[in-house]
């Protein structure tokens, strides 16, 4: 068809990614993400999560969707039943696990371009390719980076609950609950916002700005870590 050969990957690899990132990072609740590697009723009960995001956001009942969707639910369930078995750096198996969901969503996308008609896909008559761009960005940098940047910190974040006696009751580890994962995000909405609408130099500002506030804690040996 004339339609499918105008159609490029990208168009409903969004829609795909989209429903991943919603299904994987907005609505998994931390029971889950903790239970779904070790207890075949959470990890089946989060696979059909996203198989089910998947087939509203294409919200299509002919036939093409059903392959799409066995491939998602099947290859959650394999890929996060593995992560949870696999020991060693955690940051390592959680970069594998998502390049391993994305790359399979292209695949499932270009088999969409060759054998569907996405013209149907309400978020593609609704929304922009542009503009589901950026919601998938937003939601990247919302919930996935946070995570990644958590799991790289980790060993710092060990050292300096160490360093301050484990938050014993002599030694309490001071701050805000969860107030880091909060300014990281303010942080990259605020950066992705710039480069959104072609400001770049508010991009440096802002890190500028952060290294004048973090300066009084820098300078000071009991704070450097």
């Amino acid at each position: 068809m004339a339609w499918v050969d105008s159609v490029e990957p990208i168009q409903p690899f969004l829609i795909l990614l989209i429903a991943h990132l919603i299904g994987d990072f907005v609505l998994q609740t931390e029971q889950m993400a903790l239970k779904k590697g070790h207890v075949l009723a959470w990890l089946i009960l989060h696979a059909s999560e996203l198989g089910l995001i998947t087939w509203l956001l294409c919200w299509s009942v002919k036939s093409w969707i059903v392959p799409v969707v066995v491939v998602v639910f099947v290859t959650h369930v394999i890929f996060d039943w593995a992560k949870a078995q696999l020991k060693g750096n955690p940051l390592r198996w959680y970069i594998v696990d998502q390049s391993g969901h994305v790359l399979t969503l292209w695949i499932c996308a270009l088999w969409i371009v060759e054998n569907a008609d996405i013209s149907s896909m309400p978020l593609t008559q609704w929304l922009p390719e542009k503009v589901q761009a950026m919601i998938a960005a937003y939601i990247l940098a919302a919930r996935p980076l946070t995570i990644g940047m958590g799991l790289f910190l980790r060993p710092w974040q060990e050292e300096i609950l160490k360093a301050n006696g484990n938050g014993s009751k002599d030694c309490p580890v001071t701050g805000l609950t969860r107030s880091g994962e909060w300014i990281g995000n303010l942080e990259r909405f605020l950066v992705l916002t710039c480069i959104f609408a072609g400001q770049y130099v508010l991009v440096g500002a802002t890190l500028i700005a952060k290294a004048v506030m973090r300066h009084s804690e820098t300078s000071r040996p009991d704070q450097r870590k």
